[in-house]
């Protein structure tokens, strides 16, 4: 409990001399923000300014303040928060997500350690704590993957309509990141104003395909750059992996159907012991006192957890299928 009781105070002194630095520099902070916005082509009250935003910068910061950015840049995970959260869509730094991570360590081994007791109960509290913020941040990636996957054929039907139309890729890039809402919109756009900027065409596709990270735009990266050294008609080859991209979703959802039981399943079975435990506790707590005030018990109970956590993840791993 020591240990916890210092880590609470670092983490307030600490949340405190960050509140007052920021209140005392806040109007260098307010200036330096609209002078970023304006280079990233927005107006200081956060509106876009034309009908996309324009990135002329690359944002490197990972920390708005200077003794956490030099105290995190250059830091292996530094570089894989940034990653996560890039390909998330998520507007934090590293610095928030990683002080986030922190704070919800402290707070489950807190919590552990006072529901549950003894080194374990305080060690799975923190990993579990820890890994929450992850879970959430994987999450958010996973339902923009979604989004990803329901847009793309619209974006290569008007991609071929605009080849069609005598577009070149590049303007056919930029109209599809104009017309095509968000996620997958502004990182068509995003690749047009790399391009634009002087970066390789290549160069920029492959970020496009690292930032997106799914199969289906795997596929038309790879079209692409093939086309570029073969030559082809690449209005017909989008033209061909749209429709494949269709029957993957259609399959995809054949799928989803046919797992959903297990996954259900999964649900209930991590459910029900805890729903179980509250129950009988709620109704007679004196039988549940040796689990909740021995040692033994405490180790029984962080058992369960670690395992009915396991089991859900092995369980959604079963029915989990790639396609």
């Amino acid at each position: 409990m020591l240990f916890l009781t210092l880590a609470l105070v670092f983490l307030g002194t600490g949340g405190i001399l960050v509140g007052l630095f920021v209140f005392l520099n806040r109007r260098r902070l307010a200036a330096e923000e609209s002078a970023r916005a304006q280079l990233l082509g927005r107006s200081p009250t956060g509106l876009v300014l034309g009908e996309r935003p324009l990135s002329i910068l690359r944002d490197e910061k990972v920390a708005d303040v200077a003794v956490l950015e030099r105290f995190l840049s250059g830091k292996g995970v530094t570089e894989w928060a940034k990653h996560e959260l890039e390909r998330a869509g998520s507007t934090r730094n590293p610095s928030e997500f990683l002080l986030g991570c922190l704070v919800a360590a402290v707070l489950g081994a807190f919590l552990g350690g006072r529901f549950v007791g003894g080194p374990l109960g305080v060690a799975v509290g923190t990993v579990l704590g820890a890994l929450t913020p992850v879970g959430l941040v994987r999450r958010q990636y996973t339902q923009r993957v979604k989004k990803y996957e329901e847009q793309l054929p619209e974006a290569l039907d008007m991609l071929v309509n605009a080849l069609k139309a005598g577009y070149s890729l590049q303007a056919a890039m930029e109209f599809v990141g104009n017309e095509l809402p968000a996620p997958l919109g502004p990182e068509f756009g995003r690749f047009y104003d790399e391009q634009r900027l002087g970066v390789e065409v290549r160069t920029a596709l492959l970020r496009l395909q690292e930032r997106v990270g799914t199969y289906d735009i795997k596929m038309f990266v790879t079209a692409l750059l093939i086309q570029r050294e073969t030559g082809g008609n690449l209005s017909e080859v989008l033209g061909n992996i749209a429709a494949l991209m269709r029957e993957r979703v259609a399959f995809r959802g054949q799928v989803d159907t046919l797992t959903a039981e297990p996954k259900a399943s999964a649900k209930v079975l991590t459910g029900l012991p805890i729903g179980v435990f509250l129950i009988v506790y709620v109704m007679n707590p004196d039988y549940m006192r040796p689990l909740t005030e021995t040692p033994t018990g405490h180790f029984l109970i962080a058992y369960a957890i670690a395992s009915v956590v396991i089991g859900y993840f092995v369980l959604m791993k079963i029915a989990k299928i790639d396609i």
